[in-house]
């Protein structure tokens, strides 16, 4: 079967942290080979106070007007590219503000008709944890420090994870971005690990194996292997993410996705499928995944 991947197409057309536009990125796909291609744009934050640096010049209300502009770009794009390539329309969650992400996140999601959602934890306690170093170090302050910081993610994510029932659980381990090439994870932390993936096993979500960090030379990709072998051994299902942010990214380190998820110990990664009524996750053995 062709490529495909689920959690990405973000575009410099609606995020302000990605590049060139959404047709573009789509066109891509298409050239490398592609036969499904999942678009996931980040859901709008609600607060001034959560905007990144690159939209300072903007207010909430813009970035909820840019997120139905995406949606509906999105939609007749996938009547565009048909004939050539599967397009499915998603979005990739938020937990800010902290005491009503979920609430803001169901509207949204109740909306318009997504084909998927992509569950992911970008903050804790507010702060953010993938933005800088810097900011990471004031987040792990507030919470008690580093270790702390990661427990508190992971129980975030399981939070998440049991309120929103995502289709996809986004980039799992993301707290380890700034934990160089080798990261390692204490006893609480792991123990955190764990109430994180039974939630998403209770929960019948698929994991995101996420190219990012091959791409951006950051490590192996998201999840770590000790983490993609114990989520096997659970029977949690998994599927491949690009995590573009832009034409260039598409496909990106995927190669390194599927040697992660064969050393893991599965025989097969879960692609998901417009139908009529919905939208449907066949497997697919993983012998037959590559390029057109």
């Amino acid at each position: 079967m062709a490529w495909f991947s689920f959690h990405g197409g973000h575009s410099g057309e609606f995020c302000r942290h990605a590049s060139g536009s959404l047709a573009e990125v789509l066109e891509s796909a298409v050239a490398r080979g592609f036969g499904v291609y999942g678009v996931s744009e980040h859901a709008p934050r609600e607060r001034v106070e959560d905007l990144y640096s690159d939209e300072r010049d903007l207010l909430p209300v813009d970035l909820a007007r840019i997120f139905q502009a995406y949606v509906e770009r999105a939609t007749r794009l996938r009547e565009e590219f048909a004939d050539r390539l599967e397009v499915l329309v998603g979005f990739e969650t938020e937990v800010v503000p902290p005491d009503s992400w979920l609430e803001s996140m169901q509207a949204l999601r109740a909306g318009s008709s997504f084909d998927y959602l992509v569950g992911s934890v970008h903050h804790v306690e507010g702060f953010g944890i993938d933005v800088s170093e810097q900011e990471s170090a004031r987040a792990a302050e507030r919470v008690g420090g580093g270790d702390a910081l990661r427990c508190a993610y992971f129980d975030q994510l399981a939070s998440m994870v049991t309120g929103l029932r995502p289709t996809i659980v986004g980039h799992f381990d993301l707290i380890r971005k700034f934990d160089g090439a080798s990261p390692t994870f204490s006893v609480d932390a792991w123990k955190a690990i764990e109430r994180a993936l039974e939630a998403v096993r209770e929960a019948g979500s698929l994991l995101d194996v996420n190219s990012a960090p091959a791409r951006r030379r950051l490590g192996p990709p998201y999840p770590l292997p000790e983490i993609l072998e114990r989520a096997r051994r659970m029977g949690i299902g998994v599927t491949l993410g690009d995590d573009s942010h832009g034409p260039a990214d598409v496909g990106v380190g995927l190669e390194t996705c599927l040697e992660a998820i064969v050393v893991a110990g599965y025989r097969e990664v879960t692609c998901l499928r417009r139908r009529v009524g919905g939208t449907s996750a066949e497997a697919v053995p993983l012998e037959e995944i590559g390029p057109a």
